[in-house]
């Protein structure tokens, strides 16, 4: 990690640490990212929150945004559906985003579960979801 790391870094690129444990044992949760990331003695080591592999574990996703406030980088969410259109419920996380004024990337993975997606559907609708989420919260 910390040759990848430094590397990166003088491209500019921040490298972002995933806990998957739907996937993998490897980085399963929040503390083992974070600790990876302090570990590699490099600052250009983020962390990244993808809601899917949290829910797998039965944990809550907020208090993830709590703890990887000063290292998150980038946040997924949890479903293959547009937000809104699937169980999960999104307003905890992007309340907690916003609290801890989180500037990064927040991203969607929608349309893999079916090879006929249309994907101006998807992005539309998520938008709009995504806007009036904020909107509501006061955020944005």
């Amino acid at each position: 990690m910390v040759e990848c790391a430094r590397y990166a870094k003088s491209y500019g690129i921040t490298l972002a640490v995933e806990p998957t444990a739907a996937d993998s044992n490897l980085i399963e949760n929040a503390d083992d990212a974070l600790l990876l990331s302090e570990q590699s003695g490099e600052d250009n080591v983020k962390v990244m929150f993808d809601t899917y592999h949290v829910l797998y574990r039965n944990e809550v996703s907020s208090d993830y945004v709590y703890r990887m406030k000063d290292k998150l980088h980038h946040i997924s969410d949890v479903e293959r559906l547009p937000p809104g259109e699937g169980s999960y419920n999104f307003d905890n996380v992007l309340r907690a985003l916003k609290e801890i004024d989180y500037q990064g990337y927040l991203s969607l993975e929608v349309g893999f579960d079916t090879r006929k997606a249309d994907p101006d559907w998807y992005a539309s609708t998520s938008i709009r979801f995504l806007r009036n989420k904020l909107k509501e919260i006061g955020w944005g």
